[in-house]
Parts: C-alpha cells; structure tokens; sequence
C-alpha cells in the first residue's frame, strides 16, 4: 500500500492549490519526512507560490516557503514523460506556479537545473521514490511547456 504526500500552495492573492503525489512507504518516520522535505525543497526552486503545508496522512512540514511578489495558482506548467517500464507509454506530471524565469520566450520549459532536479523525484533511477500515480515512476522525461 502507498503513501500520499500532501501539498498545499498559496499564491500572493491567498488562493490555495493542492497536489497530491503518491510515495513509496519507508521504513522509518524519519526517512518518510526526508522524502517530504526534499522534494519540498525541490519545487522551491520551481514555483513562486508559497508552501503552506506538506502531509502524509499526519503533518510532515509545518513551514515550507513564502510566496513571491505576483505568485499565481492559475499559472503552471506541464511535464510529459515515458513510463518506466510500460511500453512506451506516457504520463504528465504539472507543477503549479511555474516561476516566469523557468519559462523560455516559446512556451517551453527546459528539463534542466532546479526543474531536473523536482522531476527526478518521479524518475525510476532515483532513491526517492515518488510516484505519478498507481505505482508508475518515468524512464524519462520528454518536455515541459507553461499551461494555457
């Protein structure tokens, strides 16, 4: 049975998001909060709203970080990846809040720096376990573009 990672964004008008993300159960409490609070860290630098709580099934951070100036929950990005191991398959996952600085002039997104680094999170090659969801992990990434 998996785990869920809760997270709740704000944007700087007060509206709140959430994201649900499927975990891989650990053994230890303190292993669970480790995973929470790097992939927390992880999309820091890839969102500009805030992080006002992370929960697996009990509160795993009490604070996560302050929302920059012009945040927005209606503003995202889409992430398109191959499922590891489905034949070709593939899966999105989206980021809310997408900082303007990650976003090429086209629409695009690169999977470099801080946006392969929260994306690795779901990559089966990786320790931390996180998954889409059903259990699937990504062989690897394709794209990113800033939702419409």
């Amino acid at each position: 049975m998996a785990d869920y990672l809760s997270l709740t964004f704000e944007d700087s008008y007060g509206r709140r998001t959430r994201k649900l993300v499927e975990m891989e159960h650990q053994a230890l409490h303190a292993d669970q909060v480790a995973v929470a609070v790097a992939f927390s860290t992880a999309l820091e630098a890839v969102t500009d709203l805030a992080l006002v709580r992370a929960d697996i099934i009990y509160q795993a951070v009490d604070e996560g970080f302050a929302a920059q100036a012009g945040s927005n929950v209606d503003v995202g990005a889409t992430f398109s990846g191959v499922l590891y191991d489905a034949d070709g398959e593939k899966a999105s996952f989206k980021i809310p809040g997408i900082k303007a600085a990650l976003v090429d002039p086209d629409g695009s997104i690169p999977l470099t720096g801080a946006v392969a680094t929260a994306l690795a999170f779901f990559v089966n090659a990786t320790p931390f376990d996180l998954y889409l969801s059903d259990g699937e992990t990504i062989d690897h990434w394709l794209a990113g573009s800033l939702d419409k």
